[in-house]
């Protein structure tokens, strides 16, 4: 359980507003030893539901992913290949099993935050390629963001305003959103990037897009 001073570190909110929100029956909580102590699942609940996604609680913790690239994201959440599946829900299911790094106590919340996203709009980017992400944030979740790749054994309809059936998922998962406006901007640059995107359309081998990204990123701009 989650302590109020806990819960509104994750959620990005203030502890009174967490009283708040416990008083109108938002949120049930426990009281023990005259404190309000929440579930750590009906916090997971608040930003499912309500797609919360604070800010990082220091401007230092922002900084601290600065240097993170994206070659060591992709490196740290693995490139896969032939995923199985024949709609949405079971590729995003299929894909986010096979991610490293991903502890199995935030798999079925993380999996349920990014269904809430696809229901807001299709992550399809156009091109056969998606970017599905949480709605929310994983603020006291995950310390890294993380980065994976996965080629679906057969082309799937994943609502992409081009029309176009997807086969290449990067999976986005990021403990803040600065974090998570951050790896996206860099990523659509490498994505506008013919050569890398070649090589996603291609379905190349795992040690040809990591050193094909680290070109890539090569020539971000000063500051992405």
């Amino acid at each position: 359980m989650l302590s109020v001073r806990e819960a509104a570190e994750v959620l990005g909110v203030s502890q009174k507003t967490v009283y708040r929100w416990i008083k109108e029956g938002r949120v049930p909580s426990h009281r023990l030893g005259g404190q309000h102590f929440l579930e750590r699942s009906e916090v997971n609940n608040l930003v499912i539901r309500d797609g919360l996604a604070p800010l990082p609680s220091t401007t230092q913790e922002a900084e601290d992913y600065q240097d993170i690239t994206l070659h060591e994201m992709l490196t740290r959440g693995g490139v896969f290949y032939r995923i199985s599946g024949t709609t949405k829900k079971d590729v995003l299911k299929n894909a986010l099993s096979m991610v490293k790094g991903v502890d199995e106590s935030i798999s079925s919340p993380l999996f349920q935050m990014f269904l809430a996203r696809e229901e807001l709009a299709s992550t399809g980017i156009g091109d056969h390629i998606a970017i599905p992400h949480a709605r929310g944030s994983l603020v006291g979740y995950i310390s890294q963001p993380i980065l994976s790749l996965s080629f679906l054994e057969n082309p799937i309809d994943y609502g992409a305003l081009d029309g176009k059936p997807v086969y290449a998922l990067f999976l986005l998962i990021s403990p803040n959103v600065r974090t998570h406006l951050r790896v996206l901007a860099r990523l659509s640059f490498c994505l506008h990037a013919p050569e890398f995107k070649r090589m996603i359309l291609e379905q190349a081998s795992r040690d040809t897009i990591l050193s094909t990204l680290i070109q890539t990123e090569a020539r971000l701009p000063e500051g992405s």
